[in-house]
Parts: structure tokens; C-alpha cells; sequence
């Protein structure tokens, strides 16, 4: 019995902590979801007038977080600019997401949706992809009063700046890091191994044509594969073409390396001597070691 009594009071602990209490109804159809749908027709119509007419005379408007009261007559102005400015401008549910309707039993009701807006700004040509998320709150009039807002608006700074010229970062025709990729080419020409991976960092990655696209193999297995080409090639030796270039981004604060080269072996088996372009791409860390390595060539000159 004691037992009982205990886990009877376990019981009744757990239910209490987690009760349950519902606080309102969710619907994928309802007239307010439609009513969210027509604003933003005619948002990618560009009319204006329509636009406003779903909302209320005061608007309570956030946007990431920045919160403020506009009225009506100050709202929406801003869908002349898409309309001018964006060709074949499209918002769509991004889906899978699609909106909802609750409506809460103390705050009336609310719309929430996940909307995708594609389109190419003329002047610049950038491609638009803006995710947008909204929380729309209807008033007693079923006119929306409450619009709250989430999205990336990066990509309007780069509309601002599509024409204009801005810096970002330096170029260098000499630079350490160059002779670093210079070094590295010589290990490789020499099949020295051990200086070999001395230039990258324990976690650098590595990317060729050869892989799928986006791709990349850790250090362990690019030493394995530089192995067993080591045991298939000699003669190796790579011919500078042009000059490598040495990019500081200052977007990102990295150091890029690019060099294209000649690069030329035999093959041990057969004799064959295989002359090739190659082009090498370097990501350098702070501390001058290589941390990410790409690769372009053609496969066409490998034996299958």
C-alpha cells in the first residue's frame, strides 16, 4: 500500500507538470489565409490601393525585430519600387511550409505563412531568392493590424551596391602565401609526402572536377589517393603558366592563392607521357597553413 501511495503521487506530479490546456483552434483553410493570398496578388501586381485595403488604419509593423506604428495612408507605397525595379516577380508558399490560421481563444486571430520571392532586379541583374516569414493579426473588422516580419535583407544591400564600384579586398603579385604554393608544387613534383602535408592544417578539405558538386574529401583520404597516384607516375613536373595571384577578401577576411600550371608525368606502366592544364584554388587560415584546396583540369587525359 505504501508503495501504491507513492507512486500515486508520482503520478499526479507528472500530470499536473505536464497538463494540457487548449487556448484555440489552428486551420490550413480558412477566409483570413485567402485574404493573405489576395494582398500579396496584388503585391506582385503592384497595386497599390489593394494592397492597403486589407489593412487597418494604424498598423502595428515589425521587421526583424525593429517594431513601429505607421498609418495606413504611409504603408505599402513601397510596391511601386518591386514593380518598377523587379522583372517576372513571383511570391509563392516556400515549400513544404504552408500558412496557418489560429484562432486563439483570447486573441482573436492570427495567419502566419512562409513565403518565397523570386524575381531579377533589372539594373543589376542580381537574381532575388528572399525567404520571407509573417504573422499577420486581424482585427474585429478582419482587417490586418499587427504584421510582423523575418527575413535575410542582405541581398537589398546588394541591390544598392550593384552599380556601384566598391572594394573588396587587395590583390597581391607577390605574396608568402604564393610561395607557399610554389613550395607545395615542389613537394608534390619530388613526391615528397611528409613536406607535402605539412602545408595543410589537420582539418583542410579538398575539392576536384571529379567530385560531385559541393563535395570535398578530408586530409586522411587525399593522402591516400596522393599515394596511390605516386605509385602509378613519375617524371613529374609542373610548368608555371602565367602568374599565381594572391586575393585578400575582405568580405569573408580570407586569403585566396590561384595558379594555373602545365603539369606534365609518365605514366610507369605503360610509358605514356601526359602534358595537362591545371588549375589550383588555396583557402589560407591566419596562420599561413592551407585549409581548403580545389582543383580543375580535364579527366580526359588519365588513363581509365
Amino acid at each position: 500500500m505504501k508503495n501504491f501511495a507513492f507512486l500515486l503521487i508520482l503520478t499526479l506530479a507528472f500530470t499536473t507538470t505536464f497538463a494540457q490546456k487548449k487556448n484555440g483552434t489552428v486551420y490550413n483553410e480558412h477566409p483570413d489565409i485567402e485574404k493573405t493570398r489576395e494582398l500579396w496578388k496584388a503585391f506582385t501586381n503592384g497595386d497599390v490601393d489593394t494592397y492597403k485595403s486589407f489593412f487597418a488604419d494604424s498598423i502595428g509593423l515589425m521587421r526583424n525585430g525593429q517594431y513601429r506604428k505607421i498609418a495606413k495612408a504611409n504603408f505599402g507605397n513601397n510596391i511601386t519600387w518591386w514593380k518598377n525595379n523587379i522583372e517576372n516577380l513571383s511570391v509563392k508558399d516556400d515549400t513544404p511550409a504552408y500558412p496557418d490560421a489560429i484562432e486563439y481563444a483570447d486573441g482573436g486571430i492570427w495567419v502566419q505563412d512562409w513565403l518565397l520571392i523570386t524575381g531579377t532586379h533589372k539594373t543589376s541583374a542580381i537574381n532575388l531568392e528572399l525567404r520571407l516569414h509573417n504573422l499577420y493579426a486581424f482585427n474585429k473588422e478582419g482587417k490586418v493590424a499587427m504584421l510582423i516580419q523575418y527575413f535575410d535583407d542582405s541581398v537589398f544591400e546588394e541591390i544598392d551596391n550593384g552599380n556601384l564600384e566598391k572594394e573588396n579586398g587587395k590583390v597581391f603579385i607577390s605574396h608568402p602565401y604564393i610561395v607557399t604554393v610554389r613550395k607545395l608544387m615542389n613537394a608534390y613534383a619530388a613526391k615528397d609526402m611528409e613536406t607535402l602535408l605539412s602545408f595543410y592544417t589537420d582539418n583542410a578539405r579538398f575539392g576536384s572536377i571529379e567530385y560531385q558538386w559541393n563535395k570535398t574529401i578530408d586530409l586522411a583520404t587525399r593522402k591516400e589517393g596522393i599515394k596511390t597516384t605516386f605509385e602509378k607516375i613519375k617524371d613529374i613536373h609542373f610548368k608555371q603558366n602565367g602568374y599565381p595571384d594572391c586575393i585578400y577578401y575582405a568580405k569573408n577576411n580570407r586569403y585566396e592563392v590561384y595558379s594555373w600550371w602545365e603539369y606534365s608525368f609518365t605514366y610507369v606502366e605503360t610509358g605514356k607521357k601526359v602534358v595537362m592544364p591545371l588549375m589550383l584554388s588555396h583557402s589560407f587560415n591566419d596562420d599561413g597553413k592551407i585549409v581548403g584546396e580545389q582543383a580543375y583540369y580535364s579527366t580526359n587525359h588519365f588513363d581509365r
